[in-house]
């Protein structure tokens, strides 16, 4: 977590535009469009978090936020491209002795989704991760209909480690479960 909360946390510009991680902030002017993406079924089944499909409120979404930031375990970002704010990106279950952490993205914004900036933002994440936080080991998942989320996993790095076999649901029927990691030695142009 910043010291301000509200600053930006990361920034790289690029030939094809800026990706700005910020933090959420008290009464953020963005979380009524978060809301909304915690209400599409067809995102948030992809992302495997039917539990936001509950009936939260939005103060309950920013009491969630907000012990996000708070903690010491977890960072928790608003995703911008282009000045618009596109999505979230987590470092979660930070695990300080281990050096290990989860990475997720959302990209709730359906005019930025397939557009392969789940790539851009997950490189970034993992930079920051890698750097700022000085973790060594990384994981993350998804469905394995999920076809571009793994596609994004493997353009940056990670390794397949496991495929948990229908150990989700996606709609009404069970799916595999992909299960990757990155250690910071793996990476081949260790900028960091």
């Amino acid at each position: 977590m910043s010291e301000t909360g509200n600053e930006n946390i990361f920034l790289r510009g690029g030939n094809n535009g800026e990706i700005v991680f910020k933090e959420f902030v008290d009464d953020d002017e963005d979380f009524a469009t978060y809301l909304s993406w915690l209400r599409n079924i067809k995102l948030i089944e992809m992302i495997g978090r039917q539990e936001y499909l509950l009936a939260m409120d939005i103060d309950q979404i920013r009491l969630y936020v907000k012990n996000l930031n708070l903690s010491e375990n977890d960072s928790f970002f608003k995703v911008y491209y282009e000045e618009t704010f596109i999505g979230t990106f987590k470092v979660g279950h930070i695990d300080w002795r281990l050096g290990s952490a989860d990475l997720g993205i959302m990209i709730g914004d359906s005019n930025f989704q397939k557009k392969g900036l789940s790539t851009k933002i997950m490189q970034l994440g993992i930079e920051y991760s890698f750097g700022t936080l000085g973790l060594r080991r990384l994981t993350g998942g998804c469905y394995v209909d999920n076809a571009a989320m793994c596609r994004c996993f493997e353009a940056c790095g990670f390794q397949l480690e496991g495929r948990r076999r229908e150990a989700v649901t996606l709609g009404d029927r069970y799916t595999d479960h992909m299960l990757y990691g990155l250690l910071k030695k793996d990476m081949q142009n260790d900028k960091l």
